[in-house]
């Protein structure tokens, strides 16, 4: 009996729970505020209902938020390293903050150092990518972060408590869901953004961030994660290995380009020169030929004696997918009367481009191509060519609207 008596103490104390850090949100901002610099990893994942793909990033970052450089347009420095995986392939990238400078290594090594202007950058943190831009958090940059989670978008805000255990440690789970602003021309009835955040003592950084975007039929639906492992908080050796950063000796200087190329021949008029670089009206369509979604042979001196829109497009595009039912609408309504549809992509794989439509149950016949030919020189999308029956160019322009289909319609009609 007096055992039991004398054990009883010690399991009450072994069963005893962690006190909470944190009394509410609050708490939780006011503690990230007082962070001065962090180190951190953060890992990435994305899916892409459109494209049907994933990709990931790993990205080691050491962040101060002051600094000595005294021009600095940005209350922050950092260091960067990013590498981007996808279909197993990784590129890698290096990047640091300074000031208003910005140095940059590309994955083949290039090295560029270029002024910063904040005004330019719409993610606020000066890291160019969009996607590696997301694992800097903007509850750590942005005071006012959390008034921002209410607002007149914003359909259902919810905070959790979750208090700490012996095995988990105590968190505040915000999940957040918010619809477009429907007044844009992007609105869809279904569209939404669901965002859950996980912040976790004792620091009250986030650990986990899940996003969801859907845009209703339009194919943009995109899931990602992000989670975070910090390894030191509020060290100074941080803020000094920013500033005693130099470039890595294998990094090099860009190969010089020729800006009449690169931009296009130079011109303001790009769009007029795209046009204009096509096939030209009235002439013989030039030879096309790749395969179909099933793997056949297609071309288009195949269907020589048919009234062909060829329309060049690719999952990701946003006019390209608009104009997609309407095109299979045109496909059911004149395909009996000669005409057809014949959608040219070279940016995708046939299974995906299947999986996308048939998920959307259009009907729009396809060609799939490795590249383009040269006689095709397509610059933007969608581009599209309407072929006559005697194969010769009636018509070519370049992207979709509304206006664009009601055109299209009369058209066809005209040539049927």
């Amino acid at each position: 009996m007096n055992r039991i008596l004398l054990f009883a103490p010690l399991a009450l104390l072994a069963c005893s729970q962690p006190e909470p850090v944190f009394t509410d949100a609050n708490d939780v901002r006011d503690a990230i505020m007082q962070i001065e610099n962090a180190q951190f990893r953060a890992h990435v994942t994305n899916s892409v209902e459109a494209s049907d793909s994933e990709w990931e990033r790993e990205v080691s970052m050491q962040w101060v938020r002051t600094h000595a450089a005294e021009d600095s347009t940005y209350d922050m420095a950092w260091i960067l390293e990013d590498a981007f995986i996808e279909a197993g392939d990784t590129s890698h990238y290096l990047s640091r903050l300074w000031g208003n400078e910005l140095t940059y290594i590309r994955a083949d090594s290039s090295k560029s150092i270029d002024p910063v202007d904040p005004r330019k950058q719409s993610n606020g943190n000066g890291i160019g990518n969009y996607y590696a831009s997301l694992t800097l958090p903007t509850v750590l940059t942005d005071s006012i972060w959390w008034a921002k989670q209410v607002g007149d978008s914003l359909v259902a805000l919810e905070w959790n408590h979750v208090l700490p255990t012996r095995s988990t440690p105590e968190q505040f789970i915000l999940i957040s869901t918010s619809i477009p602003d429907s007044t844009s021309e992007d609105f869809h009835p279904d569209s939404y953004d669901l965002q859950k955040w996980a912040f976790q003592a004792p620091h009250g950084l986030p650990v986990r961030h899940e996003l969801s975007w859907y845009r209703g039929d339009m194919g943009y639906g995109s899931d990602m994660t992000i989670e975070w492992t910090w390894e030191n908080v509020n060290q100074p050796a941080t803020a000094g290995a920013i500033a005693d950063w130099t470039a890595p000796d294998w990094a090099k200087e860009p190969e010089p380009v020729d800006i009449t190329v690169a931009s296009g021949g130079g011109s303001e008029n790009w769009f007029d020169e795209a046009i204009s670089s096509l096939p030209a009206i009235g002439e013989q369509a030039p030879a096309l030929g790749g395969l179909t979604l099933e793997g056949e042979p297609v071309s288009l001196e195949a269907l020589n004696g048919q009234l062909v829109y060829v329309d060049f497009w690719y999952i990701g595009c946003g006019p390209c997918m608009s104009a997609m039912p309407h095109l299979a609408g045109m496909q059911e309504e004149f395909g009996p009367e000669g005409f057809t549809v014949m959608g040219v992509n070279h940016h995708q794989k046939a299974q995906t481009v299947k999986r996308y439509l048939d998920r959307r149950e259009l009907d729009v016949p396809q060609m799939m191509l490795d590249s383009l030919p040269a006689e095709y020189p397509v610059v933007a999308y969608p581009t599209w060519c309407l072929v006559g029956r005697d194969g010769r160019i009636i018509d070519r322009n370049i992207g979709y609207s509304e206006d664009t289909g009601a055109f299209l319609d009369s058209l066809v009609q005209v040539y049927l």
